[in-house]
């Protein structure tokens, strides 16, 4: 991901929003007080608007964009297949943007969470650039070469380089991959940073590939300092980046939703 040049892709606006948030984490109403603090939100945001019919609608969203961080699961029996997404990189030796830039330690830890999963289900791999290259035959004998799929950056007509959106890793491989078809992808088990993991599920699932994270898989919640891009360097940074990013997904598709000739 070029901090300078990689857009926001959404990928909300294809499906119907309530069907795209459902399911995409572990909790809900009915596990401990998520009700109760469903009413406490609701009743601030009434008394800040001072219009409750608003704070009723905005709730839901807000609630599942900034307090709901567990990803649904799925056994990995169950997964026909792995789609894993980088984060963050280093920059190259070079300091050319238009070179690759160095894919880092912790697309090297996404590597190895990609082969525990291999070891346990053999499935095809769809991994983003920079993690394959840490899942090479040298690295890992045991996975073949065949079934790790690697997505693949492009440079344009004037030479630059440009990296794919997490939305764009999804869309490369339905297109390439599955003949535009997402269902022949069958269920798939991201594999992503444990604070990125979920909105990648829900990019999945706005191109219609079911998709949960695997279970007995431990993601990477930490943090590389040296990271090029900086809204990846630190927890903090991070997770608000990734807040304000599904909340403009959100406020994004209600529009269309409601207007949907503009």
């Amino acid at each position: 991901m070029d901090k300078h040049r990689r857009r926001v892709t959404l990928g909300l606006l294809s499906t119907p929003l309530v069907a795209t948030l459902a399911g995409c984490n572990s909790s809900n109403d009915s596990q401990g007080s998520a009700g109760d603090f469903r009413t406490t939100l609701t009743d601030r945001l009434s008394a800040e608007l001072h219009d409750e019919q608003t704070a009723r609608q905005l709730a839901p969203f807000i609630e599942e964009a900034c307090f709901n961080m567990t990803p649904s699961r799925v056994a990995i029996d169950q997964a026909h297949c792995v789609i894993a997404f980088a984060f963050g990189n280093r920059p190259n030796a070079s300091g050319n943007p238009d070179e690759l830039a160095e894919p880092g330690p912790m697309n090297e830890a996404l590597a190895a969470c990609c082969a525990a999963l291999y070891r346990q289900k053999p499935v095809p791999m769809y991994v983003q650039w920079e993690i394959a290259r840490f899942l090479d035959s040298a690295r890992y004998p045991d996975i073949p070469t065949r079934d790790v799929i690697s997505i693949e950056p492009y440079w344009d007509d004037e030479g630059k380089l440009v990296y794919l959106s997490t939305d764009g890793v999804v869309e490369a491989i339905v297109r390439d991959y599955a003949d535009g078809e997402a269902a022949a992808l069958g269920t798939a088990a991201v594999i992503g940073h444990r604070d990125h993991v979920k909105r990648c599920i829900i990019t999945c699932r706005a191109r219609k590939v079911a998709s949960h994270a695997p279970e007995g898989i431990e993601l990477p919640v930490w943090y590389d300092e040296q990271s090029d891009q900086p809204w990846t360097r630190r927890r903090d940074l991070y997770v608000l980046q990734d807040m304000s990013v599904q909340l403009l997904g959100i406020a994004q598709a209600n529009i269309a939703q409601a207007y949907p000739n503009g």
